[in-house]
């Protein structure tokens, strides 16, 4: 008869057990082990499948160095509990320490299929496959594991982490970073290549802060970069009309854009909320009156350099001015164009863009009064055709309290302080991180 069979203690017994288990967890708690394992022992004798009891005691075992009675426990335990993913992931714990290394990962995908969002069985399968020698697989379970344990908020304080997990996210992250900045120089090569080395020394020194081998340049405090920084630019919030001659070429078509966003209002067809954030994410509670909302809507030509071409084909003149214009072209990044609605009463909290290499321009087109942006320490108003542009790494927040609904043009171009060159690098950085992700499983979920 396996332990699955044995039926569970009732009544009084189980009282009797429960109190026995709360006083060994009170031991083990304390860190007074041998009481512990003694009343866990006992536990074992009332309950031969009690989870927690078959767990301690084979984790005790395994730090002993007792990995067969380690083995044996783990596997009455996930006998017992084929429900519990933990137990499956501790049993293949075991099975590594012993070298049995296929079975190590049959049993870490069995804990997967039972909670597919397991960071730390990710980052152990991970390990598995290194040791099998199937890297590519192993950066895929590093990279699933980084990335839950991120949603999860766990790389936010991550001392406070077990060490077996701390040192395990340790050993993914170096693993990953490693790759990357390999990926990353063999995409670079053909660009270097007859550069001279001065023409690379900001975006060198990018990667290397981006990699943790260089600290953060000090800068205003005011201006976080949630993805990556590059040096040396300007740290100004505001930029200077001047520097974008064209600016007056897209402003002379003010009148026909306006008519194609109030023609596209009436119709009130391909809006979307511009924040659509996963309820389950450590940033959906800031962003919480906006999630899903159409308080802040978006009416998208194009979004993460993805063309929306039933939105183009019904704004023509807006469409096709937008392609004439020097945007921020980046593979699967940007452009991000869009007429940007904030209904009445709405306000866009204070937040921070990706990386300074770009810059936000909006074109007001339906400006109310009491409607205002705020960029750095400065705030803004909207004049109707006239542009504005603004660093969004500088926290930033706009606001809508009138009782009409506001509306701009918004499009994303480079940082005008970037050489030619700085630019087509930085293009294939962040377009080749995003293949690298993706060839290895992740999928890029742009945040606010």
């Amino acid at each position: 008869m396996t332990t699955s069979n044995i039926a569970p203690p009732v009544g009084a017994e189980a009282r009797d057990i429960a109190q026995l288990a709360d006083a060994a967890r009170r031991s083990a708690q304390a860190n007074e082990t041998r009481a512990a394992a003694e009343l866990y022992a006992q536990l074992l004798q009332r309950d031969p499948g009690h989870a927690e009891a078959l767990s301690y005691l084979g984790t005790q075992a395994m730090a002993a160095g007792d990995l067969t009675r380690s083995l044996e426990l783990y596997q009455r335990a996930v006998a017992a509990h084929p429900e519990d993913a933990a137990l499956f992931k501790n049993l293949a714990l075991a099975q590594r320490a012993c070298g049995a290394l296929p079975e190590a990962l049959a049993t870490l995908d069995a804990a997967l299929r039972l909670q597919p969002e397991y960071p730390v069985v990710h980052l152990h399968k991970g390990m598995v496959l290194e040791q099998l020698g199937r890297r590519g697989q192993a950066l895929n379970s590093f990279l699933a594991g980084l990335t839950q344990a991120g949603d999860l908020g766990l790389m936010v304080q991550a001392e406070r982490l077990p060490p077996g997990l701390r040192q395990a996210l340790q050993h993914a992250r170096n693993t990953v970073q490693q790759a990357r900045e390999a990926h990353l120089l063999q995409a670079l090569a053909p660009l270097r290549n007859g550069q001279p080395a001065t023409d690379f020394a900001r975006v060198d020194q990018c990667l290397r802060i981006f990699f943790g081998q260089e600290p953060q340049p000090a800068g205003d405090p005011l201006q976080r970069c949630t993805f990556m920084t590059f040096p040396g630019l300007p740290p100004r919030a505001w930029f200077e009309r001047s520097q974008f001659p064209w600016f007056t070429e897209i402003e002379r078509h003010t009148d026909a854009i306006r008519g194609e966003l109030l023609e596209v209002l009436r119709g009130d067809e391909g809006f979307r909320p511009f924040i659509e954030m996963r309820r389950d994410h450590p940033g959906s509670k800031y962003w919480e009156s906006l999630n899903y909302s159409p308080n802040w809507n978006a009416f998208f030509f194009y979004r993460d350099g993805h063309r929306f071409d039933d939105n183009c084909a019904r704004c023509p003149v807006t469409a096709d001015l937008l392609d004439t214009l020097p945007l921020s072209r980046v593979a699967e990044h940007s452009p991000e164009t869009f007429f940007s609605v904030l209904k009445p009463g709405a306000h866009i909290p204070p937040h921070t863009g990706v990386i300074n290499t770009r810059l936000v321009v909006h074109l007001p087109l339906i400006i109310p009064p009491d409607c205002g942006i705020r960029v750095g320490t400065e705030t803004r108003g909207w004049k109707e055709g006239e542009c504005l542009v603004f660093d969004d790494t500088f926290e930033h927040e706009a606001w809508n309290k009138s009782g009409r609904t506001r509306v701009v043009l918004i499009f994303d171009v480079w940082n005008p302080y970037l050489t030619d060159v700085e630019r087509q690098a930085m293009r294939i950085v962040v377009e080749e991180l995003g293949r690298f992700n993706t060839a290895h499983g992740q999928i890029e979920h742009p945040q606010p």
